[in-house]
């Protein structure tokens, strides 16, 4: 009888336990009814006159999302890059010299952005955002003399150096019928060097968890 006393209680506890847990995860379920992260992969295409090669034609992308309220967002993207930029010849009628240049970036871009959600579960869900994007570059000038003996002069070459375009935007998430998985549509507006813009337009898909 002694130790059916002890026993009592301690099994009494050991099936308390799982219950406990099990409460206090549904209680944090209903303190927060969002999916923390996402995580997307998409394709962007560069629209522009003017070209840049921090912000490529084209480029495949990885993106983690974390939500911090159910319409907050900071996200952090890595994307292909090294891609050229060629720009001709810059002539000056009252220099000995024109020169061509071209910037090549790395291989890899990166890019941070906050983000605002609006509505709360529906099947379409409108945001917007703002960030910078971030790459690696280089620019390889090459020189001619413009008097004669006309002839080419030598290369000269910068080295690398982290540059940054200010971006905005906004579009669209669709969820699918599980409210996890979605598909995402976005046009970004990136402001290039000499204040020249690009749109980018994203298309992806991702999941939330």
């Amino acid at each position: 009888m002694r130790r059916l006393r002890w026993v009592l209680p301690l099994v009494t506890l050991c099936l308390g336990l799982p219950v406990e847990a099990r409460a206090q995860q549904l209680d944090a379920a209903l303190k927060q009814p969002y999916r923390p992260w996402d995580i997307s992969g998409g394709v962007t295409v560069r629209f522009g006159e003017r070209d840049d090669a921090v912000v490529p034609a084209g480029a495949w992308t990885a993106e983690v999302g974390r939500y911090w309220t159910g319409h907050l967002k900071t996200s952090v993207t890595v994307a292909t890059a090294g891609q050229s930029n060629y720009r001709g010849f810059v002539y000056d009628p009252n220099a000995s010299t024109n020169s061509s240049s071209e910037s090549t970036t790395g291989p890899v871009a990166l890019a941070a952005s906050g983000t605002y959600q609006f509505f709360e579960n529906d099947f379409v869900h409108p945001y917007v955002s703002a960030g910078a994007r971030f790459a690696s570059a280089s620019t390889s000038t090459r020189v001619y003399s413009t008097r004669a003996p006309y002839q080419f002069l030598g290369t000269f070459n910068t080295p690398e150096r982290l540059q940054a375009r200010p971006t905005i935007g906004g579009g669209f998430k669709s969820y699918f019928g599980n409210g996890r998985a979605f598909m995402r549509s976005e046009l970004v507006m990136s402001i290039a060097p000499h204040g020249s813009p690009n749109t980018i337009l994203l298309f992806g898909a991702g999941v939330d968890f």
